[in-house]
């Protein structure tokens, strides 16, 4: 085709248009006749021949161009048939004229047909989709209704728990407590030795099967909140070392320990759950293990600038083995393992369930692999931050020193073996101690006097220890604060946070748990700066007191020593009286309360000398931390 062609076409196109002269009152003036004849319509009005532009007059006279597309003449022709109209308005000197041009559409109407049935079949298919849409939002509404209804079944379940926690953990801490107590009496031996620690053993073995339940179900709903704490990894391997040492013993096997060079000393991580990660991966591998032993090791596996590191642990054991079929399903609940099964070696089932959970909660990977008869290796890694440099002073070299004598105490527990073990434990620590069973006791007790320490359960029958906390934040009289230590069966949302201990717990757990709560100087067992008061800073004036405090110590702590050896009251009652101010003076807090203690309890008709022994020992340990302060300050100078 060449343009002459095109050109033709064009123009053959051209035939389907009319073209109509109005006047100003849209008569027809002329017309050109190509698609109806017009001839005898001259002054004729276009509206007798299209009725609908009767509508469009004012607008076709005041307008410059009015366009009408696709109309459809059906109703004025015999035939369907669909036309364009354009009117415009043209000048010419004498007169206004309105031109009429009407286009035959016919040739393309299959066209605008074929639109047609291609926007009723979108809207076909959109009203489809907004009709799927909904049944969609209807089966989305039904799941959230079936998911809502799962949520309540857990939630009550936990709830479940949670109620029957706290009524199980009182009991077995007390037994387990009360045991350890009395194992640890020196009249405690034969058979009656043997029946107390069948009841440890049996306590310890219903709290593993109460902290498995409680930490699987708590675990689904996701109300495990993990606390970052400093710990010492080889400290803890030395804890779970004691905790296995008495079934190993019986199974004749041994448990060894290796931490890597490059390994961190001292890191910072929730140390609670990796130790209940390795109790419950180590209880596993002994269970399984009739010959032969454990072996664990450490390694740095990464380490960034930041004081982050990844250890790589590995627990391996040379006992029964799994086959490859039973790897993949020995992270769920209730799996056995062979012949054998978690209750038949005495456990639940959850514990390795309970630990993959664990290490994914704190960003980390556990893989196993194992031999038939050949033994197990369960290897994971964990993130965790670590301290480069930690200085040690003086008070490294006296962890061991008790140092709350003085201090007092008040726990809140409805449980009276709860209430009588907690005591025990702080009394060994020098706490005085008092006690109150329900929260309204507590409350009363604790408002009329002050009281360095407050331990009290968080689930009592008349007021919670949340609750008797928060009155007593709102009553308090007393410029000083009382360290707030919330004991409870199951960590969950409390109203005020504090501090809080896990039941049942362990005299090593209480005792850390008080040391970080109890401030600094309260712990005090050496410092200048209350000399520096005193003195103004005057230099001289305080070197003379540490010259005297210095020379005189010996003196001291042998007149101490005589005279609880002679079991004279009076003259330990002065020897302590003449050393309690210099021991406020010598920064020592600590010594100065169990100076202020033994005062008084040296004088009168019984003296127990047997706790006054006691106390005498710790006090010459605390003259002497001061004594080795200040004659290093002397070498100092």
């Amino acid at each position: 085709m060449n343009v002459l062609n095109y050109k033709q076409k064009y123009l053959s196109e051209q035939s389907h248009y009319q073209f109509i002269l109005l006047d100003e009152e849209l008569y027809i003036l002329d017309s050109c006749n190509t698609l109806w004849s017009y001839s005898n319509k001259i002054r004729k009005n276009i509206i007798d021949i299209f009725p609908f532009i009767e509508s469009l007059k004012e607008a076709i006279l005041s307008e410059p161009e009015v366009f009408l597309p696709s109309v459809d003449l059906a109703l004025y022709k015999e035939k369907p048939a669909i036309y364009d109209f354009f009117f415009v308005k043209e000048k010419d000197a004498e007169k206004a004229y309105i031109l009429c041009i009407i286009k035959d559409t016919e040739h393309t109407s299959k066209y605008i047909l074929k639109h047609q049935q291609e926007a009723r079949l979108a809207m076909i298919e959109n009203e489809y989709l907004d009709l799927q849409n909904k049944n969609f939002q209807l089966e989305n509404t039904l799941l959230q209704i079936r998911n809502t209804e799962l949520q309540k079944n857990k939630d009550l379940k936990t709830l479940f728990f949670s109620k029957i926690s706290h009524e199980l953990r009182s009991p077995v801490n007390g037994i387990l407590g009360l045991s350890q107590v009395i194992l640890e009496q020196e009249n405690s031996q034969g058979e009656t030795k043997v029946y107390i620690e069948s009841i440890y053993t049996a306590a310890k073995h219903l709290r593993v099967i109460l902290d498995d339940i409680l930490d699987i179900s708590k675990l689904e709903v996701g109300n495990i909140i993990l606390n970052k704490v400093n710990f010492h990894l080889n400290a803890m391997f030395q804890h779970l070392q004691l905790n296995f040492l008495h079934i190993l013993e019986q199974k004749k096997l041994t448990l060894h320990f290796q931490i890597g060079e490059n390994v961190p000393t001292y890191l910072i991580g929730d140390e609670v759950r990796l130790t209940q990660i390795f109790y419950n991966l180590l209880s596993n591998a002994i269970k399984f293990t009739e010959e032969g032993g454990v072996f664990v090791k450490v390694d740095l596996e990464s380490q960034k600038e930041n004081n982050q590191c990844i250890l790589r642990f590995q627990i391996k054991d040379t006992g029964v083995g799994m086959q490859a079929s039973q790897i993949d399903k020995i992270f769920d609940p209730y799996e056995q393992v062979g012949e054998y099964s978690y209750q038949s070696l005495g456990g639940t089932g959850l514990g390795l369930s309970v630990v993959k959970q664990l290490i994914e909660l704190q960003k980390g990977t556990i893989d196993v692999k194992s031999v038939v008869g050949e033994g197990t290796t369960f290897v994971f890694y964990l993130p965790l931050e670590y301290q480069k440099n930690i200085e040690t002073n003086t008070k490294s070299k006296n962890e061991q020193i008790k140092k709350f004598y003085g201090l007092k105490a008040l726990i809140a527990d409805d449980s009276a073996i709860s209430r009588l073990y907690t005591k025990k434990i702080l009394e060994e620590q020098g706490f005085i101690v008092q006690t109150a069973e329900s929260g309204s006791q507590a409350l009363e007790t604790v408002l009329q006097e002050y009281y360095d320490l407050f331990i009290t359960d968080l689930k009592m029958p008349d007021m919670d220890g949340d609750m008797v906390v928060e009155k007593f934040l709102l009553q308090n009289k007393y410029n000083q604060k009382t360290a707030i230590v919330f004991a409870t069966g199951s960590i969950g949302i409390r109203k005020i946070n504090y501090p809080t201990i896990l039941k049942p717990f362990g005299q090593e757990q209480l005792y850390k748990i008080i040391e970080s709560v109890i401030p600094e100087e309260k712990k005090q067992v050496y410092g200048l700066e209350y000399l520096f008061r005193i003195t103004d800073n005057n230099q001289e004036f305080m070197q003379d007191m540490v010259d005297s405090f210095v020379k005189a110590a010996p003196e001291d702590i042998q007149r101490i020593t005589e005279t609880i050896a002679l079991k004279d009251g009076e003259g330990l009652h002065k020897a302590v009286h003449k050393l309690k101010p210099i021991a406020t003076l010598m920064g020592n807090n600590v010594l100065a309360r169990l100076l202020h203690t033994m005062e008084f309890s040296c004088l009168g008709e019984f003296v127990d000398w047997n706790k006054l022994k006691e106390q005498s020992q710790e006090a010459l340990k605390l003259i002497q931390i001061s004594l080795d302060f200040f004659l290093d300050q002397q070498k100092n100078r």
